[in-house]
Order: structure tokens, then C-alpha cells, then sequence
């Protein structure tokens, strides 16, 4: 349902959810990454590659980044965004973020032998999966111990016509308790719900050494 809805509304999607509307919890989620050069970051969903211009600022075109999104359409406005601005360091895979998992590390580890996945941005994709616990369990199996996870999404505890339009524009929902599942996953766990009147969150928290996955 996701994909089909995503590759209809990919070529206007820049213009109804438009950078500036999620600048701020933009910046401070990919500052929250720690990032340096030379790095490995996986980005889900990628979609149209708002995000690239953000990672680009601490990375500048060394290291890697890895955008994944099931929606064609989607890509293929964040691959105009990397031909446009002649980015040399961007993947993009077609896949369902379900299949993020060890098996996908060990064939991407197999294929780049010095590569770890040194950090993950999960943006506005927790609220609309399937499974969304089972994806934060997955994507702490392929992040390196040391690294950062951060989450940017929408969390409305009470119901709303603002939660309403939301969920009615992006398919997600946002009640579901995302923040309070990834507290109980790290010890050193950081969230900021200032963003966007309240409604989006940017938390984080680092894999730590012999953190069970």
C-alpha cells in the first residue's frame, strides 16, 4: 500500500512536504549523528533525498551514504538529486527495510570488507511500517557497536485533527510509543520533542559494546 501511494505522490512530494517544514528536526537529527568523514551512514526511508544536502555537510562526498526506500518513484527523485549535485559517495537501494538485517550486513560487509554501517537516520519511516519494533531491532544488529541510531518522527499522544491530517497525509501513525521503546533499548538515550509544535521528536541513543540485539 506504502509503495503504490509513495511512487504516485513522489513527483510532488518536494512541494507538499517541503524542506523548510522539517528543516530543524532535519539539522539537529543528522547533527545528532556525530558524523565524520570517511563514514558509513544509512539512511531510511530516503526518500526524495531531502536528507542528502544534510549528510553531505559533515561527510562532503567521502565515506559512504546508503539511502533505502520500496518506492521507485521516490528514488528516482533523490538519483536527480544526486546527479544534480554530482554526489560521488551515495547508494541507493531499492529493498524493503524489512530485509535491513544481518543477513543484508553480511553480504554488504562481503562486498566492502572495510566498511562497518558507522550510523543510522531513521526519518518519518517508524510510524508507517509494519513491524516498526522488529525494524529497530534489526537495525541494531547491523550498526556497530559505538555507533548512533537516530529517529526523527512524529509521536501525537492525544488524538487530533492535526494527527489526523498527518497520518492522512504521510500513512503513518502517530500514537505508537517509539521514544518510550527505544529508551528501554539504550543507556545512553537522548530525545528532543521540540520540533514542529511538539509532534516530531529526534532521539538517540548509541549501540553500546555487548548490547544484545
Amino acid at each position: 500500500m506504502f509503495k503504490n501511494y509513495y511512487n504516485k505522490v513522489s513527483y510532488v512530494y518536494d512541494i507538499f512536504s517541503p524542506k523548510i517544514y522539517y528543516h530543524g528536526a532535519r539539522n539537529a537529527a543528522v547533527s545528532s549523528l556525530d558524523l565524520e568523514e570517511g563514514q558509513t551512514v544509512l539512511n531510511i526511508p530516503v526518500g526524495t533525498g531531502q536528507n542528502l544536502a544534510y549528510l553531505q555537510r559533515y561527510l562532503h562526498d567521502t565515506g559512504q551514504i546508503i539511502g533505502v526506500d520500496l518506492s521507485e518513484g521516490m528514488l528516482s527523485k533523490a538519483f536527480q538529486k544526486i546527479s544534480t549535485h554530482d554526489y560521488s559517495n551515495v547508494t541507493l537501494q531499492n529493498m524493503d527495510v524489512a530485509e535491513l538485517n544481518a543477513a543484508w550486513l553480511t553480504k554488504y560487509q562481503t562486498e566492502n570488507p572495510d566498511r562497518h554501517i558507522d550510523a543510522i537516520l531513521c526519518d518519518l519511516g517508524l510510524s508507517g511500517f509494519d513491524g516498526w519494533d522488529q525494524v529497530i531491532e534489526n537495525l541494531l544488529t547491523i550498526l556497530k557497536p559505538g555507533g548512533k541510531l537516530v529517529v526523527m518522527d512524529w509521536e501525537l499522544k492525544e488524538p487530533s485533527l492535526r494527527g489526523e491530517f498527518v497520518k492522512w497525509i504521510g500513512g503513518g501513525e502517530v500514537e505508537r510509543p517509539i521514544p518510550a521503546y527505544l529508551q528501554n533499548r539504550f543507556a545512553s538515550y537522548e530525545i528532543d520533542h521540540s520540533f514542529n509544535r511538539g509532534g516530531v521528536f529526534v532521539a538517540s541513543g548509541v549501540k553500546h559494546i555487548g548490547m544484545e540485539s
